[in-house]
């Protein structure tokens, strides 16, 4: 089976396409960075969430402790 690189490469010629062996890296990093963004707009979204959770936890841990 041919990949689609490679079906597009003898539909268009190779003059039209020319394969960067850096792609794959710089693709990975694209993708990790888009994660990163995600999370940490989440993360800023749900500040004021998290920390009354974490008050919250802490107020009652304070209570079990002797």
């Amino acid at each position: 089976m041919h990949t689609l690189y490679e079906r597009l490469t003898v539909a268009l010629g190779a003059a039209y396409l020319k394969r960067e062996e850096g792609q794959g890296a710089v693709e990975y990093a694209l993708v990790v960075l888009g994660v990163a963004l995600i999370i940490a707009a989440a993360v800023a979204g749900f500040t004021g969430h998290i920390t009354t959770f974490m008050a919250k936890a802490g107020t009652k841990l304070e209570s079990l402790a002797p």
